[in-house]
């Protein structure tokens, strides 16, 4: 049976990963955001990936050789816990889907008021909804660094100042 795997890119290279992976036919999920960048000419629309560095590709366990894939040009290795690749939960990887537009994108908001450093707050909306942040760094004008309880471990995600809420 198939699972998805999430899989560590080299930096800014994961168009290249992308295009490689799928070269090879594997299934890959490189999800990205467009978001407002305060730039010296303005507030400007960008497509930036949600999780810099990341993407998942859907492998199977005794089918797919997994070896191979570190020497795919833009990948570094699969995520692994304890010497080992281990699946990311399906409903992770639906719930993100299910928040794209039809462009393929998620549409995050600036936020006017931002949350300081050390703050709990809960994610309000997109894929990580319902969980607990804690606001780890202030990313530009409208993002932040959060942590996040997932996958079996604390992870550093950048999400939009408008995806969180007061507990």
């Amino acid at each position: 049976m198939a699972h998805w795997y999430v899989m560590y890119t080299k930096p800014r290279l994961e168009t290249q990963a992308v295009e490689n992976l799928e070269r090879q036919n594997y299934r890959v999920f490189y999800p990205q955001a467009r978001v407002r960048k305060r730039r010296s000419t303005g507030l400007a629309e960008v497509v930036e990936p949600l999780f810099p560095r990341y993407l998942f590709v859907r492998l199977e366990s005794g089918v797919d050789d997994f070896s191979k894939l570190r020497s795919t040009k833009g990948c570094i290795d699969l995520v692994k816990f304890g010497g080992k690749a281990t699946p990311v939960p399906q409903a992770l990887v639906d719930l993100i889907q299910s928040q794209l537009a039809d462009d393929g994108l998620l549409h995050l908001e600036a936020l006017n008021g931002m949350p300081k450093v050390g703050s709990s707050m809960r994610v309000a909306d997109g894929p990580f909804e319902g969980l607990m942040a804690t606001i780890a760094q202030h990313k530009g004008a409208d993002r932040v660094l959060v942590l996040l309880n997932v996958l079996g471990g604390e992870r550093r995600v950048v999400l939009s100042a408008t995806q969180l809420q007061s507990p």
